[in-house]
């Protein structure tokens, strides 16, 4: 295996570990219905239908948020989600690694300068389920014209 190759199974399977930590952590929470969603949440992100909202987290330092949701659905069905809706809601693509074997996604997508991603993997608790876990940067606030 490549070097990079390698690099970015490592880092893609400590992403899934964190969030597969996460959500054992959130299982114990009461589930928030689908139309719930976090603090500072960018509506322009794309949702699949019926995704439910376990937790989320704002930063205690930097900008980066993050929040898990549990969807029903098929891994195909859920990867072809993002890289189709993703790119309609105005984000560039940026690097992607698939591992369908173990049905396992990470998509990182970029709007104004803004690194945000995208981690599907499989449900620890209902395995007709994916946890979505979304990084995102809220985009800076524009400076209001003054009037001269």
């Amino acid at each position: 295996m490549k070097p990079a190759k390698f690099i970015a199974a490592a880092i893609l399977m400590m992403g899934v570990m964190a969030v597969t930590h996460s959500f054992a952590d959130a299982q114990t929470a009461p589930a928030a219905s689908s139309a719930a969603l976090p603090p500072k949440w960018d509506p322009k992100i794309p949702l699949p239908p019926g995704a439910t909202l376990i937790s989320s987290t704002a930063p205690k330092m930097g900008v980066v948020y993050s929040a898990d949701f549990m969807v029903a659905g098929n891994y195909k069905d859920l990867v072809d989600f993002y890289e189709r809706e993703l790119p309609k809601a105005g984000f560039g693509l940026s690097s992607k690694v698939a591992m369908p074997a173990r049905k396992v996604y990470n998509r990182n997508f970029v709007r104004a300068g803004m690194l945000d991603s995208v981690v599907i993997s499989p449900s620890t608790s209902d395995p007709s389920k994916f946890s979505v876990h979304i990084a995102w940067s809220p985009e800076p606030a524009q400076p209001k014209a003054s009037a001269s």
